[in-house]
C-alpha cells in the first residue's frame, strides 16, 4: 500500500537514509497529483461558471471568482510543496461546502438571487465539478487520517489506479468544461 504522508521530501532535502549532500527533487505521490489535478480544473469549471453567472447577479460572479482563484492558487501551491498539509482541512472544508451549496441550488434553490427559490438545472459541467469536490475532500480526509475510515476504503485508489480513475476523472471535467453549456429556466 503506498502512503503520501511520509515519502515526500521538501526540495533540497535528502529522503530518508541518503545524504544531504546534494538536493534532491521533489517527490509527488499520485495522490497529491490527483489533488492537483482536480483542484486545477474544478478551478477552471468554477471560472466557465463565474463567466455564465456574472452578468446574472454580481454576489455570483464575486462567489465563482474567488472560488476560481482559490481552487487554482491552491493547486499551484500544492505542486510548489506537496508536503505541506496547513491548507488541508481547509480545502477540506470548502470543497464539501461547495459541493452542499450545489445540492441546495439543485433541489430547493438558493435564497438569494434573480431565480431565488427555483432550483436551477443540473448540467454536466457542475455535476462533475461536484464530483471533483467530493473527491478531493475524500483524498484528503484520506491523506490526513490515513489509518481512518475514509482511508480504508480509498485504499483501492492507490499508486496505478490513482492515476487511472484520476486521469479519467480530469478528462472528464475538461470534457464537460469544453462540450457543455450553462442556462437558466424560468
Amino acid at each position: 500500500m503506498a502512503t503520501d504522508v511520509q515519502t515526500e521530501p521538501v526540495l533540497g532535502q535528502a529522503p530518508e537514509g541518503e545524504s544531504p549532500a546534494a538536493p534532491t527533487a521533489i517527490v509527488r505521490s499520485p495522490r497529491i497529483h490527483l489533488l492537483i489535478g482536480l483542484s486545477a480544473v474544478v478551478g477552471l469549471i468554477h471560472g466557465k461558471a463565474f463567466i455564465d453567472h456574472v452578468d446574472h447577479y454580481w454576489l455570483f460572479g464575486v462567489f465563482f471568482a474567488v472560488l476560481t482563484y482559490a481552487q487554482v492558487l491552491w493547486a499551484m501551491r500544492l505542486w510548489r510543496r506537496p508536503g505541506d498539509r496547513r491548507f488541508f482541512k481547509a480545502v477540506a472544508v470548502m470543497s464539501l461546502g461547495v459541493a452542499a451549496v450545489w445540492v441546495v441550488s439543485r433541489t430547493t434553490g438558493l435564497p438569494i438571487g434573480p431565480w431565488a427559490g427555483r432550483p436551477e438545472t443540473i448540467g454536466m459541467p457542475d455535476v462533475v465539478a461536484t464530483l471533483d469536490e467530493l473527491v478531493i475532500a475524500a483524498l484528503i480526509a484520506a491523506m490526513l487520517r490515513p489509518k481512518g475510515r475514509i482511508a480504508a476504503r480509498l485504499r483501492w485508489l492507490d499508486a496505478d489506479n490513482c492515476v487511472r480513475y484520476g486521469s479519467l476523472l480530469c478528462s472528464l471535467s475538461l470534457m464537460a468544461l469544453l462540450f457543455s453549456s450553462h442556462s437558466h429556466t424560468g
